[in-house]
């Protein structure tokens, strides 16, 4: 069976929290969207001032979520729920340490008329030291031909 990528808009909204103090990111891109058998991808690409063009792969299968950017930073980052993962954040300024516990996760893949959506909810330590409450929200719509 081969796998099909669709053209597809994505809302990308993420809220973090630092003690009382919340900061809301929303990044909207155009991608592609492909799901075979228990594996969703979704592929776009962020253009920042700062750091120039972003490639950004999220991996989505029915117990773990993987997100991985590539160009202006380099990041891995793993969700499964309930287990703290690692990895190591690689950007112009220089490398943090990254731990990740995932406290909830949900998917909706993509159907007619409807949109897919990923939402988890984790905490990030940088550097054994700075925890942090984030929320993600990923919202994926069919490109419409209209």
């Amino acid at each position: 069976m081969r796998q099909t990528k669709i053209p597809v808009w994505i809302e990308m909204n993420t809220a973090i929290t630092e003690e009382d103090d919340t900061e809301y990111t929303t990044l909207k891109a155009a991608g592609t969207y492909s799901a075979n058998g228990g594996l969703t991808v979704v592929n776009f690409t962020e253009e920042s001032e700062e750091v120039g063009e972003t490639k950004t792969m999220i991996t989505i299968s029915a117990d773990k979520v993987s997100i991985k950017r590539s160009g202006g930073f380099d990041m891995k980052q793993v969700f499964i729920k309930n287990q703290p993962t690692e990895n190591v954040y690689r950007h112009p300024y220089g490398t943090m340490h990254m731990e990740t516990s995932t406290h909830a996760m949900t998917f909706s893949p993509l159907a007619s008329g409807s949109p897919a959506e990923l939402a988890i909810s984790y905490t990030v330590t940088l550097n054994q030291v700075q925890s942090r409450r984030h929320a993600l929200t990923l919202r994926v719509q069919e490109e419409s031909n209209g």
